[in-house]
């Protein structure tokens, strides 16, 4: 009978409504809620976030991911970002000491060609620049048939672990170094031939806008 006049009261029937009205709002909201959570990554722990270290080349600038400081001579210096695209970092040391040790061959040839040559008329341009140009076809024919050998017989240890080691050393350097004197000799190696690159770069400007043999620079 109590409920059946609560039903039939004018006052409690606004009530309800209000109570059924609040609960559906309730409803929506929690399942908006749910669905906009899904697309929310989890939160970040305290462990998880990792605070990347300054450049030691760019102090100013933070050390690039994979350069993490584990190879020899690695100073974080990439200000092109070439080791976000290199899938193995080893083939790109074996590459840059490929380049290094070419550009040092290449140091002292440019000086050596101004001041010494073989005996021949065809021999004796002083400009190294353009010396390939003057002397036989032959001559410079035999220079790519060597280069083409030597890449030829290391191709199989070009995508290796240590793509640098082509097992020449007629000097016997390696012979009973430790692993630390080996690091030391790699990290001079590497130095001298980054500065090579540098330096034949600019051996070839200097002669280019001078014309004039590199140690005959004086006025």
């Amino acid at each position: 009978l109590l409920s059946i006049i609560c039903r039939s009261c004018p006052v409690q029937r606004p009530v309800l409504q209000i109570r059924d009205t609040m609960a559906r709002s309730l409803l929506a909201a929690s399942a908006l809620c749910a669905t906009a959570g899904a697309f929310l990554g989890p939160a970040p722990s305290a462990t998880s976030v990792a605070v990347r270290e300054s450049s030691e080349a760019f102090p100013f600038l933070q050390r690039p991911e994979k350069l993490d400081g584990s190879m020899v001579g690695d100073v974080g210096f990439d200000p092109l970002r070439l080791a976000e695209v290199q899938v193995d970092l080893n083939y790109a040391r074996g590459a840059e000491v490929k380049h290094g040790r070419i550009a040092m061959l290449a140091c002292v040839g440019f000086v050596i060609q101004e001041y010494m040559h073989i005996p021949g008329a065809d021999y004796q341009n002083f400009k190294p620049l353009t010396a390939p140009w003057t002397v036989p076809m032959a001559a410079n024919l035999q220079i790519l048939l060597i280069a083409g050998a030597i890449e030829l017989s290391t191709v199989d240890k070009t995508y290796g672990e240590t793509p640098w080691d082509l097992g020449f050393d007629p000097l016997a350097f390696q012979e009973g170094k430790s692993k630390a004197e080996m690091d030391r000799l790699m990290l001079g190696e590497l130095t001298n031939g980054r500065l090579a690159m540098m330096a034949f770069v600019g051996m070839v400007i200097q002669t280019l806008l001078f014309d004039k043999p590199l140690m005959d620079m004086h006025m």
